[in-house]
Formats: structure tokens, sequence, C-alpha cells
């Protein structure tokens, strides 16, 4: 017979350590995502860069009626004039914390948007850690591990660097975690040719009932919407641009339309590895 005392401490094992399932079995640590990887059919990964920003509550909003999880890749210092003491993640820590209790995934996406390709070692693992730190002094005990990492860029895998930039930064993110990317066809588009005010910057934000903005959401939808063949797609927008805010119910209403279902890219580490 199990000591009762092992059976007391069982529930609490399992709360406190997700990286095990119920039978015992360790999960996989690194599960990585490149453009052109498998992902299951029909399925959707909503990703958003470089926020939380003063737009990231109106996407959650959206994502919340439409009963959609994402992914969420956040940096600390995004913004200009932020600094380490006034960041991102102190300004909008209700936001993070809101983001994680509603249950999307959260990741790394460096303290200060940096393409890593041209950075040393140390300022690489810097760069991240850094970003742990902060959000770990944001949001205090409710603060958890990143796990999920996608380099700013996409660099060096969706640019042109050599084989060799990707090898030398893949022995140094793997140390932290999972590389997370996107499908190449399946990016927004929204920080091209944005329109004046649709960047989040100082001054006089964006009308939305503009004629430009409207032909600037059109152009993301379509570009989006047009490339739909029924496979798994990882797209990438950004919270940190009113177009796509705005744009995201009528996508995920299209989607939704053509069948597809929707999941995080935690939820695609365990789709790799037939955990669900």
């Amino acid at each position: 017979m199990m000591n009762k005392k092992i059976l007391t401490l069982l529930p609490a094992f399992f709360i406190f350590t997700p990286l095990f399932i119920a039978f015992g079995e360790p999960v996989p640590k690194f599960t990585n995502y490149f453009s052109g990887n498998p992902l299951p059919e029909k399925t959707a990964y909503l990703t958003f860069d470089d926020g939380p920003s003063d737009w990231t509550e109106r996407v959650l909003n959206i994502l919340k009626e439409k009963d959609v999880k994402a992914t969420f890749f956040i940096c600390a210092n995004w913004q200009k004039g932020t600094t380490i003491k006034n960041n991102s993640f102190q300004k909008y820590k209700q936001t993070l914390l809101r983001m994680r209790r509603e249950g999307h995934s959260i990741g790394n996406h460096t303290r200060s948007h940096q393409n890593l390709a041209k950075l040393s070692r140390e300022k690489i693992i810097e760069e991240l850690d850094l970003n742990q730190k902060l959000l770990n002094e944001a949001l205090e005990t409710e603060s958890f591990e990143m796990t999920l990492i996608r380099p700013p860029y996409g660099s060096p895998w969706m640019n042109k660097e050599d084989e060799t930039a990707k090898k030398q930064l893949s022995e140094i993110l793997l140390k932290k975690g999972n590389i997370m990317l996107w499908s190449r066809h399946f990016v927004s588009g929204d920080t091209k040719d944005w329109v004046k005010g649709d960047w989040y910057e100082e001054g006089p934000k964006v009308d939305i009932t503009q004629e430009e903005f409207k032909t600037r959401m059109l152009y993301i939808y379509n570009r989006l919407i047009k490339r739909v063949d029924g496979k798994g797609m990882v797209v990438l927008f950004h919270d940190t641009h009113r177009t796509s805010t705005e744009t995201l119910p009528k996508v995920i209403d299209k989607l939704k339309e053509s069948g597809y279902k929707f999941d995080t890219m935690d939820g695609y580490i365990e789709w790799k590895n037939n955990l669900k």
C-alpha cells in the first residue's frame, strides 16, 4: 500500500511540475518550430510579437470573445524611451497577468529586440536572461519561466545569415528553451508601410475610420486569408499595431468558417510530442 504521506503530496507534485504528464513521463524540453515544419491540419497558431502595449488589452478582449487562445512573445524594452526600471512589464503588469490567467502562452522575445545573430554569446544570454528577470520583478510570485523563445526578426532563420550563424545561435538558445518562429507565408505584414499613428508612438493615434486605415486592414486580411489551404499555420501579428488589432476578429471568423481550430505554441509542443 502506498504511504499516506506520499498520497498527500501527489496533488502538489502534479500542480507544480507541469513538465510531467500524469503517467510520470518527462515531456521533451526542446521542440522547435521553424517555417515549413509539420503542423496539425486546419490548426491556426496566432502569435503576437513585441508587446505588451496599449492595444494588447483590446487583443485579449477579442480573443476572449471569440474563445481563442494565442501566444504572445513579449519584450520589456520594445518601446522607445523605456528603461530597465520603467519597462513595459511594469507598465502593463495587469495585462500580463490577465494574459496568463486566461490561458494564453507567453514567450521570451528578448529585452530590447536586437538581432541576435549580430550579438556576442554573452549579449545574447543577457538579452534573454534580463527579459526574464524583468518579468519576475514585475509579476513577483505570479511569474513563470518563459520556455518559448522567438528571436527578433526571426534571425538568422528567416533572414539570409549563413548556416554557421544558425548553428551557433541554436547552441545558445537550446539551453534556454524552445525556438518558435512562424509560417513564412502567414506574416500579417502589419510592420510594413503602416499608416500614420498605427505604430505605437508618441503623438496622435490613428483614426480607424480613415480610408487609409481601412485599406491597410483589408491588405492584412487578404494577405493572410488568400493563402489558407487547410494546412496548419503559425501566424505572425504584432500587438503594437492597431491594424492587426482591428483586423483580428475578421481573420478569426474566416478561419473558423474554413474549419480551423486554434491553439498555442505550448499546445504545438504537446501535439509534436503526441501528448494531445
